[in-house]
C-alpha cells in the first residue's frame, strides 16, 4: 500500500535569493499598506476644511473638572523638593455678558478645591481664592483671544505654570486660539499669547494643529495638539513676587515654562471637551543685594502633568469642598 506523499520542508536556500528577496518586498509593501491605512485613519484628511469658534450664550455656565499632579522642587523656602502636589478642582465657567461685536464676558467660579503636598492637606485661603476668581472677569473672543483682564488673584506663591497660577484657569477652557480662516485637516498654526498683565512681560509662544476628529465618551471632538514656551525675567520681592519698588526688590527671577498637550474641541458646541497637557517649570534665582549673606535660593525645577474634562464627562467621586461650605 502507497503511503501518502509528505510536503518536504522548503529550506531558505530552496527558496533561492530572488524569491526571499521577493517575498521580503512583499512583506514590506504590505507593512507600508497597512500604516497607510491606520494613518489615513487618524488624520482627518477627507474633512472638509473648517471654521472652528468658541460659542457664548448669555447666563449660561459649563462646569470641568481639572486634576493637576506636580512634582519638582518648589520655588518655597529657598526650594523645597517635593515629591508629589495633587490639586484639584471642580470649576464653572461663566458667560456674564455677550457684546454686540461677539465678545464674551467670562468669569469662573470654584467649586471644589483641593490641594495636597506629599499627601498632606494644604491649608491654602480658599475663601480668598474663591472671592477672588469671582471678581475677575476675561473678555474673550470667539476665536479664543483675550481682549480684556479685570480683577487680580494674589496666591502666597508665584508659579506660573498653566493652570496653576490663578489668574491662568479661566485660559484652561480656552486653551486654543484659533485662525480667522478655516482650518485644513494637519494644518499648523503659531500665535502668541499674553499670560499675565504685569507691564514688560513677554507673550508665550504657542504652536498648534488640527490632528483628527475623535469623540471622547460618545462627544463628538476635534484632537489638536499643541506646544507652548513662555521665558520670563523680573525682579521680585521676598516672596518672589514681581514688583517695580526699589525698597523691596531683592532677588532677581529668570523663569521658563514649556508645555505639550492635546486637546478635544467640539465644533458644533464651540467649547472645550478635553484637555491633556504636561509642562515643565524652571526658575533660576538670584540676589541682588550683594551683602547677603545668606546663599542663593536653589533652582527651581517642576513637572506638571494637567487633565481636564467637562464636570458630566467625569467619573463620580466625593469631592473636597472648600472651607465654608
Amino acid at each position: 500500500m502507497e503511503q501518502p506523499s509528505r510536503l518536504a520542508p522548503v529550506s531558505r536556500a530552496g527558496i533561492g535569493t530572488g524569491k526571499l528577496f521577493a517575498l521580503c518586498l512583499a512583506v514590506t509593501g504590505m507593512v507600508c499598506t497597512l500604516w497607510q491605512a491606520v494613518w489615513a485613519q487618524q488624520t482627518p484628511a477627507d474633512v472638509e476644511p473648517q471654521v472652528f469658534r468658541y460659542q457664548f450664550t448669555p447666563n449660561s455656565q459649563h462646569k470641568y473638572r481639572m486634576r493637576a499632579e506636580m512634582s519638582g522642587v518648589l520655588p518655597l523656602l529657598g526650594g523645597m523638593p517635593v515629591e508629589k502636589v495633587l490639586v484639584q478642582i471642580t470649576m464653572a465657567l461663566k458667560v456674564r455678558n455677550v457684546r454686540p461685536d461677539g465678545n464674551a464676558e467670562v468669569s469662573l467660579d470654584v467649586e471644589a478645591f483641593k490641594a495636597e503636598m506629599d499627601g498632606q492637606t494644604l491649608p491654602l485661603p480658599l475663601e480668598r481664592l474663591r472671592t477672588g476668581m469671582r471678581d475677575m472677569v476675561y473678555v474673550i473672543n470667539p476665536q479664543g483671544e483675550v481682549v480684556e483682564r479685570k480683577g487680580t488673584v494674589q496666591m502666597p506663591f508665584n508659579i506660573p505654570l498653566p493652570g496653576v497660577e490663578p489668574s491662568q484657569l479661566p485660559l484652561m477652557l480656552f486653551q486654543l486660539v484659533f485662525p480667522r480662516d478655516a482650518v485644513t485637516a494637519g494644518q499648523e498654526w503659531t500665535y502668541n499669547r499674553p499670560m499675565t498683565t504685569t507691564p514688560g512681560d513677554a507673550p508665550a509662544q504657542f504652536t498648534a494643529r488640527w490632528a483628527k476628529d475623535e469623540a471622547v465618551s460618545s462627544v463628538p471632538a476635534s484632537l489638536f495638539t499643541q506646544k507652548m514656551r513662555w521665558n520670563r525675567a523680573f525682579k521680585a520681592d521676598i516672596f518672589d513676587m514681581p514688583t517695580t519698588d526699589p525698597s523691596v526688590t531683592v532677588k532677581q527671577i529668570d523663569q521658563t515654562v514649556s508645555a505639550e498637550a492635546q486637546i478635544w474641541f467640539n465644533r458644533e458646541q464651540g467649547r472645550l471637551v478635553r484637555a491633556n497637557l504636561t509642562a515643565q517649570y524652571e526658575q533660576q534665582t538670584r540676589l541682588l543685594n550683594a551683602s547677603e549673606t545668606g546663599s542663593a535660593p536653589a533652582p527651581v525645577r517642576l513637572t506638571a502633568k494637567i487633565q481636564i474634562l467637562r464636570e458630566e464627562l467625569a467619573p463620580r467621586e466625593n469631592e473636597t469642598r472648600p472651607n465654608g461650605t
